[in-house]
């Protein structure tokens, strides 16, 4: 990932920002369809020594669970990242979602690795002329997009309509996982859609959108009584997952939709300046901020 300057001195706290801000063709040269709007990850910390070491709203079973990560080739990856002493998980082809593995960043926020293609087709393609070689510009061979923020929800009727109808976000997948009692939907901002006009499709929408060269907002809701507890803010020092940013091109504009639709609100001064917050059905704060460059 770059690290992406910004000046944020007013803040009581020090931002850093990171993420890959390229776009690259399937052979994986950089096109001049530049992403415009990135997806980044933005850390927010002070200096104080007594920072705890207590993990809110972030794991397996809260309500944000991992980031992810596609690229072509994971078990290329899993190699190199061992060899600089990171613990991995075993990569394995997980039902019919994807091919993956995990590791932990080091304030174990965890972060999965998802291939491009599931195992038996990429294996297929190495043993033909279409097999793709690393390339030594990118540290994991291949170039990497942040393909997933995951969160998990208790009323999936009311995040549907919460990303969908409110956000304006499109569902472009729901992916079943009756073994392990959990289903998968996956939103984003595009006009893209799938191949297959069924969502639900296992074929070829799957391996399409782990392809897409931007990020979902994936959401796992299980189908028992498992209820996941709330967002709740962070406390001064403790370590965790505040909430999502997203950049609106008009600001006054959503501040109008979202009084229209009768949605509350809070206001504050942020990372970018004026931004206001609004909160999905599971309290996770949505922080809007105005797109400098579309002023």
């Amino acid at each position: 990932m770059k690290h992406i300057e910004i000046s944020t001195s007013s803040l009581p706290y020090n931002v850093n920002i990171v993420g890959y801000t390229k776009n690259y063709d399937a052979n994986f040269n950089e096109t001049s369809n530049i992403l415009h709007y990135p997806t980044l990850l933005e850390f927010h910390h002070d200096d104080s020594p007594t920072a705890t070491s207590s993990f809110v709203n972030s794991g397996a079973s809260q309500v944000y669970w991992k980031l992810g990560i596609t690229l072509h080739d994971v078990d290329y990856a899993r190699k190199f990242l061992q060899s600089k002493q990171v613990h991995v998980g075993d990569a394995l082809q997980f039902e019919d979602i994807g091919y993956v593995c995990h590791l932990k960043d080091p304030n174990d926020f965890c972060i999965e690795l998802l291939q491009h293609d599931f195992e038996q087709k990429f294996k297929a393609k190495t043993n033909t002329s279409d097999k793709k070689l690393p390339k030594d510009k990118f540290p994991l061979g291949y170039p990497c997009c942040i393909g997933q923020i995951t969160l998990q929800a208790n009323d999936i009727d009311k995040t549907q309509r919460f990303y969908r109808d409110l956000l304006g976000m499109k569902l472009l997948s729901i992916q079943e996982v009756p073994k392990f009692g959990f289903t998968l939907y996956f939103f984003a901002w595009t006009h893209e859609n799938p191949p297959q006009s069924d969502i639900k499709d296992a074929t070829i929408n799957r391996e399409w959108l782990w392809k897409r060269p931007y990020t979902t907002i994936e959401i796992r809701h299980f189908h028992s009584s498992r209820q996941i507890p709330p967002f709740r803010d962070l406390k001064q020092n403790e370590i965790g997952f505040e909430g999502i940013r997203i950049m609106c091109n008009d600001l006054n504009m959503f501040i109008g939709k979202m009084k229209a639709n009768s949605i509350p609100f809070g206001e504050s001064n942020g990372t970018y300046g004026k931004e206001i917050v609004i909160r999905d059905p599971d309290n996770v704060p949505i922080y809007v901020s105005q797109n400098k460059s579309e002023r």
